[in-house]
């Protein structure tokens, strides 16, 4: 447990980690950002230059020697997240590493065991959770008034024509996009217990995917990913016993429950309360960066566990393998 400030590094400076993450950073009052380290050396003074850190490295072993931070933020490709963050659990550090973890479920696996063997945390950046509209999403799900969950539901869309990082064209979607909206309905609904998927996968051409969810606590839920796609398209529902909600492209909420919010003259009449973000949020890039990274160092302050680990990613990515096989073999695929 630290006092009230956590010491942060940064082990990789590309595009990614000094457009989103450590722009988020500064605006973070609990993280003293110590150092930074890229094997390009003008990255990482950049980083210097750019967002306050105070030190530079190209070897980030030299960098936790002398330093020593309470934690490392890991951004690089999934190879790098898994031997580093290994490398650093091992060391006594808490880690936070983008996301995907690995490029292979046996990786995040061996990520999980470091994680549990060292006692520190290991988060890994699936940020949609973390967004203000999805927070609030669970919030009123869990209210008295929304009745039992029994339904949940994603749609994602994505321009993703190739597998990402070498990898054939579904895993590579599922590790680089997928991994996002089922780690947030796990997120809202816990872990899946079964899937049933159908799915059209051309690389290049096309990629549709749908699947049927059982969730362990018996709810049900719908699963739609679309890659090769104009835009970027992103929905999640949840259905009670007295009501519904619904995000849509990170910033808008609608709400609808049985009992109404106002005295109406019609009884057919649909009331909805709707919220959309302003002009003024505070995050950077997209929402659930500055807020993943805050959860970060507010659990490292606090000593506790946080919500979000690295075992969450590795059963999201459980879940979308099973997506793949259950595609692939026509049938129903048992998650566990």
């Amino acid at each position: 447990m630290v006092e009230d400030k956590v010491r942060i590094c940064f082990i990789g400076c590309g595009h990614h980690s000094m457009e989103s993450l450590q722009p988020a950073v500064t605006l973070i009052p609990q993280i003293e950002y110590v150092a930074a380290c890229d094997l390009i050396e003008g990255r990482a003074k950049e980083a210097v230059r750019r967002f306050g850190a105070k030190k530079w490295y190209t070897d980030y072993k030299e960098m936790i020697s002398e330093v020593s931070p309470d934690g490392v933020i890991i951004v690089g490709p999934p190879q790098m997240h898994e031997e580093l963050g290994i490398s650093c659990l091992n060391r006594g550090l808490n880690v936070f590493m983008e996301k995907p973890p690995s490029l292979t479920l046996e990786g995040a696996r061996r990520i999980c065991e470091a994680m549990k063997a060292s006692g520190k945390i290991c988060m890994v950046g699936t940020h949609w959770r973390h967004m203000p509209i999805h927070r609030a999403l669970k919030k009123i799900s869990e209210r008295e008034d929304f009745g039992e969950i029994f339904r949940l539901e994603a749609t994602y869309l994505a321009p993703d024509t190739r597998g990402a990082w070498g990898q054939p064209y579904a895993w590579g979607f599922m590790l680089n996009q997928a991994i996002h909206p089922m780690d947030c309905l796990q997120f809202l609904g816990g872990r899946i217990a079964e899937v049933e998927a159908r799915g059209i996968v051309v690389e290049g051409k096309k990629l549709a995917i749908s699947a049927s969810l059982h969730f362990a606590s018996g709810s049900i839920g719908s699963f739609v990913l679309g890659g090769c796609s104009p835009i970027f398209y992103e929905r999640v529902g949840i259905q009670g016993t007295e009501g519904w909600v619904e995000a849509e492209q990170f910033k808008k909420l609608k709400y609808a429950s049985r009992k109404g919010w106002m005295e109406s003259t019609d009884p057919t009449a649909i009331q909805t309360l709707a919220f959309e973000h302003g002009s003024h949020y505070r995050g950077v890039s997209r929402p659930g960066y500055v807020e993943e990274l805050e959860h970060f160092a507010q659990y490292i302050i606090s000593g506790s566990h946080p919500h979000a680990d690295a075992e969450d990613a590795y059963y999201a990515l459980k879940t979308l393998d099973a997506i793949i096989r259950s595609v692939n073999m026509e049938e129903k695929i048992l998650v566990n």
